[in-house]
């Protein structure tokens, strides 16, 4: 688990000099404590960069960038190909290739791309984020940048106005590049109020992309860039198993041996490695399964919050860790604590994730590092893949109401009270229906309806150029304030009639599952320099979830289906069959309080967002006061626009004291 940065142009030999790139490269030296690199081709026309985490293979050799005998293609690369050694198996019986590091999963990488080009992914179970720069022919050098399957791991792509590609693991590295200034886009400022990040290829910086989950990008010899899916696996064009193909028992014992497997995999290190535990189903079954396969105690850690009792989990937790003899280790936060973390929140983010989680997550990982433990297991993932959401089940209602003729509207109204605490815009389900659109956005859209009319009421401002320079990789209707379309695009060519679910599954795994869930890991994790391994987004698992039977996921109701009783015999029956709390924070209690309210409001008061008309001032501070007077449960809402806000002062405006 690294950093890389780098630039291109083939065009010219004079790319970005080498103190510049070494500022680039060491904003992200948290993500890399343990050694760092540059290379430059002889030609000039590319610079790499690295920072290392070292994990596996802690020799010298193993350092980065990494360049072939000839020095004709180098790369650099973050995460870990699990299975390399057998790779490495592979290409030493080719006998064409010369090695230098014992057991480095980044020189198979290299030679694996020598042997295999583009088509090298195709083998890998792993993580990655990584470039490669091929000059075999001099005349033709190219470049190449690839994200995983699921998206476990970030890359950013920028273009200056002199022609020169910017690539990074973090996006704060671009900027100590004399020639980016930071920018907002309005365009994503839009969709990410809809969806709390800003769905890929777009950041919250104008003319900064994202690389999305599966995709990759090629730059060639003329500077041209062309995107492309190289992982189309998808929910939506599987053909799933009937349940005559596959028993019930069937499924839950091969997704068990699947599940093993991939926690096996994610043990390959030559450093101390761990688990989060929070003591639902998903992470104690990670630790269950890596206490079968080791001969000494797991070490497990948790998070908890002082004077909060409802939200912690840490007596679950430590059944958990009872049972199966672990190393336990427990933090707790404060509001003080939650309140002054989180401007170097913002700066570690880079672009805001409205989801408070990232709170708990940083504090967990600096108990991890502070242990001396540089690689967890974690659990997302499992939700996505097999329904275990609360929204599953009421979009499917939704949408068999719906299809009776029934009128939605009251329905709707008492679940989404029940399920939501407060109705405001209960009418837009069925306006999304009357209008064509996808019933279902995503599991954390925050706003939209007739509160986002309110919140938003110049939509024309967040209009946006579709002027992206990598072509195939920006769809028009993302430049539009209009966030249906968004989703509308992303289904294209997937529509499923038969089921909302299996849309569900796919636009989470789209959107939320490595845009939001897996990059707030990722951030929070890294700013501790601690790698987080998902073992349940092993695309042998998530290929296998696929293929499911609905019913084996969503049963009478109950979600995860057949992953509970995967876990009989191996969990508690308490674990099982508890409710689902899942990993959350308490804001909206943390909103309430004077002191942070207080420095809510202040942001408010100075932002410019307000000033340029882009949130209604008014209307904000109306919810903040029912907030903070009554249990209206505004706080998702509240924080995802104040997130937006800090980021703004602190990114665009250059406020240090930005909350």
């Amino acid at each position: 688990m690294c950093g890389l940065v780098g630039a291109f142009n083939p065009l010219q030999s004079n790319v970005v000099d080498n103190d510049t790139l070494q500022k680039m490269r060491d904003r992200m030296a948290h993500r890399g404590p343990d050694g760092a690199g540059l290379w430059r081709s002889s030609d000039g026309g590319c610079a790499l960069a690295h920072r290392r985490l070292a994990i596996i293979d802690l020799g010298p050799h193993a350092t980065q960038p990494m360049r072939n005998r000839e020095q004709s293609v180098a790369v650099v690369f973050n995460g870990e190909i699990y299975n390399h050694q057998e790779i490495r198996k592979q290409l030493e019986a080719l006998g064409k290739y010369h090695w230098q590091t014992d057991h480095s999963d980044t020189e198979v990488l290299l030679h694996a791309y020598q042997e295999w080009g583009m088509d090298c992914v195709e083998k890998f179970y792993g993580m990655f984020s990584f470039a490669v720069y091929d000059a075999r022919n001099p005349d033709r050098p190219q470049l190449n940048l690839v994200r995983d399957r699921m998206g476990v791991k970030p890359l950013y792509l920028a273009r200056t106005d002199q022609g020169e590609w910017l690539f990074a693991s973090e996006i704060k590295a671009f900027f100590a590049h004399p020639r980016m200034t930071p920018e907002m886009s309005n365009s994503a400022l839009w969709h990410y109020l809809t969806f709390v990040v800003a769905p890929a290829p777009l950041t919250l910086f104008k003319g900064v992309y994202k690389v999305p989950a599966g995709w990759r990008i090629h730059i060639d010899h003329q500077g041209h860039a062309k995107a492309a899916q190289w992982w189309t696996e998808s929910i939506m064009n599987t053909e799933r198993l009937r349940e005559s193909d596959i028993s019930e028992q069937q499924a839950a014992d091969e997704l068990l041996s699947l599940l093993r497997t991939s926690v096996s995999r994610r043990m390959v290190s030559d450093v101390p490695f761990g688990a989060l535990l929070s003591g639902g189903i998903d992470s104690s079954l990670i630790v269950a399964l890596m206490a079968e396969q080791m001969d000494r105690p797991v070490t497990t850690f948790s998070v908890g919050y002082e004077n909060e009792p409802a939200f912690n989990e840490l007596d679950q937790a430590r059944k958990v860790a009872k049972k199966f003899s672990t190393k336990h280790h427990e933090t707790l936060i404060t509001t003080r604590d939650a309140q002054n973390f989180i401007p170097e929140m913002v700066r570690l983010q880079d672009e805001p994730v409205a989801d408070n989680v990232c709170i708990p997550l940083y504090f967990l990982s600096a108990l991890v590092r502070q242990q001396g433990v540089p690689v967890v297991q974690v659990g997302e993932g499992a939700d996505e893949h097999f329904l275990g959401y609360w929204w599953c089940a009421h979009y499917r209602a939704m949408l068999e109401r719906s299809g009776s003729g029934n009128d939605l509207s009251g329905w709707i109204k008492s679940q989404w009270m029940r399920l939501r605490g407060h109705v405001s815009d209960q009418e837009a389900f069925n306006q999304r229906k009357k209008n064509g659109e996808p019933l279902f956005w995503g599991g954390a859209v925050s706003w939209w309806g007739e509160m986002r009319g309110r919140l938003t009421p110049n939509p024309g401002l967040f209009k946006g150029g579709a002027d992206c320079p990598v072509d195939g990789l920006l769809p028009p209707p993302f430049a539009e304030p209009d966030s249906a379309r968004v989703v509308t695009a992303m289904m294209a060519g997937h529509r499923d009639t038969d089921d909302i679910l299996p849309m569900i599954t796919f636009l989470e795994q789209r959107m939320r599952l490595p845009e939001h869930l897996l990059m707030r890991v990722d951030k929070m994790t890294m700013a501790h320099s601690v790698e987080a391994r998902v073992p349940f987004l092993d695309h042998d698992v998530v290929r296998f979830a696929g293929k499911l039977p609905l019913s084996y996921k969503l049963k009478d109701n109950t979600g995860k289906y057949i992953l509970k009783k995967a876990a009989n015999g191996i969990l508690d029956e308490e674990t099982i069959v508890r409710k689902k709390q899942g990993f959350g924070a308490p804001m909206d209690h943390w909103l309430r309080q004077p002191d942070f309210s207080a420095r809510c409001k202040a942001v408010l008061e100075r932002s410019r967002l307000v000033r340029d008309g882009l949130i209604d001032k008014d209307y904000m501070n109306a919810l903040m006061r029912d907030h903070v007077q009554s249990s209206s449960g505004y706080g998702s809402r509240i924080w995802t626009v104040l997130n937006a806000m800090i980021w703004h002062d602190y990114w665009i405006e250059g406020h240090e004291e930005c909350f």
